[in-house]
């Protein structure tokens, strides 16, 4: 079989488009060639490539699972009182409260399907609605009927108060504020707003204590380079002068302990032409403790005369920056004083250039799809990013039919900021773990939202 003739086949299909760079098939997701406006719409299928041609019918609904509930604005209440986004709403909306039929479409979103027949409890709700009642004491009023009802009344709260909030933060208190009515919608709301501004408190203590400790490690930091500079300057001013140890005991230069070391060492042939292995004699006696010995050894040993070069391959091999092969060669340079110190030197420069290079494509390359590859395992859906400061990620996903924004670190998808309450414990979780920890607050009736999409 000559499978050169499939390649390039086009196929027509028709499938709702909800907005965004894909749209689904019954068997796969296919990317959008270019954005149109939502709806339904036929497309042309090449390989994995859709490309929106013409408007059409709602196509292949039947076979699909049906959900029934009640609209509230543009979401279908159902049973449990989840409030899920509708798709593909009608141009002429429903009556306030009426009940709906959707359609579970392929990926999981709902299809608005149509308008079914209501009766007199939706009649009763509506009233109510209107005239600001409660429904304590309506009769034959279903349960997503009830919880519709009380998320209009949170939604009529939430506009005088200006309080925003989320159908799965009151989730499961809507039953509630169905029954005690306005007043019990307002305490609500406000509860939240308490919640909220809590976090934010014990978040603005935590970058408090945060940025105490950057300023003690600062300040350490400082005081660590100071004692280098110290150090770089007695080498240089041996260099100028020679490792005398006459010079060196008579301007203090090798103070306490140190200056009797090198006299011992001095008076063991410790001249000029010797002063390296002097030095390393003394320093196998103590004489030179702590970092500035292994500082101070290096230096000799290589030359304290070449400068610059030292200090620089001191402070690359200090923080890491030789990688692989070249960290051998490094070390036998170090350690043996090798001649190859030049090609040594290009070797690390090289290394550092390819590790800067390489970095930069695969955060660039995987950063998005990481992310998406995250989500989707943890059963979320990548809606959008964008690249912040301090190199981290701003992710809007939608979960549990409701959006969220978390601010990850880039490489390794370490949450930052979960964008719900997690009482300061957001950096134990990554990308991939914190829908689930999403999906326990919902189910327990604690989630607190902090960024709104």
């Amino acid at each position: 079989m000559d499978y050169r003739k499939f390649l390039g086949k086009v196929e027509s299909a028709v499938l709702p488009y909800f907005g965004g760079g894909t749209v689904d098939a019954p068997s796969r997701r296919l990317r959008v060639a270019a954005p149109v406006r939502p709806g339904w719409w036929r497309f042309e299928v090449s390989g994995r490539v859709a490309t929106a041609r013409e408007p059409a019918g709602p196509e292949g609904l039947d076979g699909l699972p049906r959900v029934r509930g009640h609209v509230w604005g543009s979401r279908l209440v159902r049973e449990g009182a989840v409030a899920e986004p509708l798709e593909l709403m009608p141009e002429e909306e429903p009556p306030r409260l009426a009940p709906v039929c959707a359609r579970r479409w392929h990926d999981g979103s709902l299809v608005f399907d149509g308008v079914e027949f209501e009766g007199e409890a939706e009649d009763a709700a509506r009233r109510a609605l209107e005239e600001g009642q409660s429904l304590s004491g309506a009769k034959g009023v279903s349960a997503p009927l009830r919880a519709a009802f009380g998320y209009a009344l949170l939604e009529a709260a939430s506009r005088a108060l200006r309080i925003p909030f989320a159908p799965a933060e009151l989730r499961g208190r809507v039953l509630a504020v169905a029954e005690g009515g306005r007043a019990e919608a307002e305490a609500c709301l406000r509860h939240l707003v308490a919640e909220r501004e809590a976090h934010l408190r014990e978040r603005a203590v935590r970058a408090a204590a945060l940025d105490a400790r950057a300023h003690e490690e600062r300040e350490a930091a400082q005081a660590r380079e100071y004692s280098a500079g110290l150090v770089s300057e007695a080498q240089r001013r041996v260099a100028e002068l020679g490792a005398s140890g006459r010079w060196a005991d008579e301007r203090g230069a090798v103070p306490g302990r140190e200056s009797e070391s090198w006299r011992r060492a001095q008076g063991q042939g410790a001249h000029a032409g010797q002063a390296p292995d002097a030095w390393r004699r003394a320093e196998g006696r103590g004489a030179v403790p702590g970092r500035e010995a292994e500082a101070w050894r290096r230096a000799v040993e290589h030359g304290a005369a070449e400068g610059r070069e030292v200090e620089a391959r001191r402070r690359a091999e200090r923080h890491g920056a030789v990688p692989g092969r070249e960290a051998e060669a490094w070390r036998r340079a170090v350690e043996h004083g090798t001649a190859d110190r030049v090609r040594t030197a290009n070797l690390v420069a090289e290394a550092q250039r390819r590790a800067g290079r390489n970095g930069r494509r695969a955060a660039r390359e995987d950063g998005m799809d990481r992310a998406e590859r995250a989500l989707l395992g943890a059963g979320a859906r990548l809606r959008d990013m964008r690249r912040l400061g301090g190199n981290r990620l701003e992710v809007t996903y939608s979960f549990m039919d409701e959006r969220f924004i978390s601010i990850v670190d880039a490489d390794t998808l370490q949450v930052v900021d979960a964008g719900v309450c997690l009482a300061g414990a957001d950096g134990e979780v990554t990308l991939e773990s914190l829908p689930s920890v999403i999906r326990e607050a919902i189910d327990t009736g604690v989630l607190v939202i902090t960024r709104h999409a």
